[in-house]
């Protein structure tokens, strides 16, 4: 019986995998992969091809090797720069302006109220 735990463990989950549709929200999708990308790029400037990249990841993640709808990471990239990416592009040549080769940062919504630093309390000393 304890040999065969395993074996019925695996097949429990195949079942509620099989159960359990996988769904991509495109919105929430775009904000996860701004931000990954944002954050991994160093000074936070990064190109389409990057949010592409981190969109197929993202699907990987999420469908669990799934098959995806066709053109939905292409979804996924044109809905992040339109809502929270900035272009910031100085196009030097005419292949600068190409969506391919356009610079961009993320555009977040400014926080209510700025966090200040608290100073460390110093001790008293006794004795």
């Amino acid at each position: 019986m304890i040999d065969s735990l395993l074996e019925r463990a695996r097949a429990a989950a195949a079942a509620v995998r099989a159960r359990v549709a996988a769904v991509v929200d495109v919105g929430l999708a775009a904000v996860a992969v701004t931000a990954t990308v944002f954050v991994m790029n160093g000074g936070g400037h990064f190109h389409r091809r990057h949010l592409l990249t981190e969109a197929r990841r993202h699907l990987a993640l999420v469908l669990r090797g799934r098959r995806r709808e066709s053109g939905l990471d292409e979804r996924i990239v044109n809905e992040a720069p339109a809502a929270y990416c900035t272009n910031v592009t100085e196009p030097r040549t005419a292949r600068g302006e190409s969506p391919g080769y356009r610079l961009y940062t993320a555009r977040w919504a400014p926080t209510p109220r700025e966090r200040r630093r608290r100073e460390p309390r110093r001790r008293l000393r006794r004795g």
